[in-house]
């Protein structure tokens, strides 16, 4: 399959260029410089063929901090492993010191480089002159925002790469979530052994959810690095909304969501917000203690067994103990998550199902109701993945709080998989 990378100073419109080529709004838009940090992959299909596409992090001349520094590593690392580069300049305005040094930074891949003139706005527009002076010879002008000659775009990049027979196949897709700051990042690295993701201690490196490639055990699997989901009251930029947004519906999409905690801090209330979100999406979740190797506990089992009694209502969840920095059971995670992701589609046949209901209500009758024995008729299942039952009774959703928790215990103790996650509804007879 072949990569193409968009590439250019901070808000030229990068990222605008690759949500209108792929098709949709995976990558985070606003007028903010340096949104984009990390390589963002996504994919489009043009004609008979698919395309990788990578977004990146605004780079220029100026690199007088670390971290800006680390955002040109990523760029250089998509620029390498790309077929064909976009190279972004913004029509509205001259050209700057900053994209002649991309221009110069792109010399040696001259033959792969098309200049993109992004905010072409009218058709009756000219190009601005100072392009002609970057010394790339295919210019393409554009508007990513109102869809001008977007499609004439991918043309081009059709006729300029060869076709490459390797065509990416869906895989496993597993959404690593947490707070900020708790490994996210280190986890997709220790895996891929890169620096894949930029890894910081500066809370919020990672503002988009990342797409991450990989086969392993004949299987091939998609990690998705998200951004760390703050309390609501935390959140402070208009950005930082839309990324913990992008992060929770990452969950909704994942096939497997592993949620990873900081061991070597005490379970806060949005640690425990993050696992309730993660398993009211119904996926098989999996909690991930990370940082274990800088715990000085003298009895680390009752330490683990500590930080667990925080959430009892997750008992059912799998704990793996990690130190992504060591590579202290990164794999065991993906084992994990292979076996997770067998356990579903789950089907169990009614007459079993009914026969666990009269068993569990025998063995525990509901609250008498207004001087009146509650009856249930039927328990019954309505889908395979997610796992969903319904239970009918007299009360229908009425039914004693207490005793929808002992009747969903008891459900869940006698499935077959006892980890995965599930929903019964409570409902009146069907007429």
């Amino acid at each position: 399959m072949s990569i193409i990378s968009i590439i250019g100073k901070p808000n030229v419109g990068k990222s605008t260029l690759f949500n209108r080529l792929i098709g949709k709004r995976d990558a985070v838009v606003h007028s903010t410089p340096n949104l984009t940090r990390d390589r963002h992959y996504g994919e489009f299909e043009w004609r008979d063929r698919i395309f990788t596409l990578i977004d990146t992090g605004g780079i220029g001349e100026t690199q007088d901090t670390a971290f800006i520094k680390a955002v040109e590593e990523q760029a250089d690392i998509a620029i390498n492993e790309s077929h064909l580069i976009l190279f972004i300049v913004d029509n509205r305005e001259a050209i700057t010191s900053d994209d002649y040094y991309i221009a110069e930074k792109l010399r040696p891949y001259k033959d792969k480089v098309i200049l993109v003139v992004n905010k072409w706005d009218n058709q009756n527009d000219i190009i601005t002159s100072d392009a002609y002076e970057l010394g790339i010879d295919c210019i393409f002008p554009v508007s990513a925002e109102h869809q001008i000659n977007t499609d004439s775009l991918k043309n081009e990049i059709y006729s300029m790469l060869p076709e490459r027979k390797n065509r990416r196949v869906d895989g496993i897709r597993i959404a690593a979530v947490g707070k900020p700051n708790v490994g996210k990042s280190s986890f997709i690295n220790a895996i891929m052994k890169d620096n894949r993701m930029i890894v910081s201690e500066t809370p919020g490196t990672t503002r988009d959810a990342v797409d991450t490639h990989m086969n392993y055990k004949n299987l091939h699997f998609i990690l998705v690095d998200t951004a760390g989901i703050r309390r609501a009251s935390r959140i402070h930029e208009p950005t930082e909304y839309y990324t913990v947004l992008r992060s929770k519906l990452a969950m909704k999409n994942a096939d497997i969501v592993v949620v990873i905690i900081d061991a070597s801090e005490q379970i806060s209330k949005q640690d425990k917000k993050i696992i309730e979100e993660a398993i009211d999406s119904l996926k098989p979740v999996m909690i991930c203690f990370n940082k274990t190797d800088i715990i000085v506990s003298e009895d680390k089992n009752e330490y683990y067994k500590a930080l667990r009694s925080e959430f009892p209502y997750a008992e059912h969840i799998p704990i793996i103990n990690t130190s992504f920095k060591n590579n202290k059971n990164v794999f065991k995670v993906i084992d994990k998550s292979i076996e997770l992701y067998n356990m579903l589609p789950l089907k169990i046949p009614s007459a079993q199902l009914n026969i666990l209901l009269f068993e569990i209500i025998a063995h525990k009758k509901h609250p008498i109701k207004k001087n009146r024995r509650v009856r249930f008729y039927r328990l019954y299942q309505i889908r395979e993945n997610p796992v969903k039952f319904v239970v009918e009774s007299s009360l229908g959703a009425n039914v004693d709080k207490s005793y929808k928790n002992y009747i969903i215990n008891s459900i869940r103790a006698s499935l077959p998989f006892n980890e995965i996650n599930f929903r019964v509804y409570f409902r009146s007879k069907s007429k």
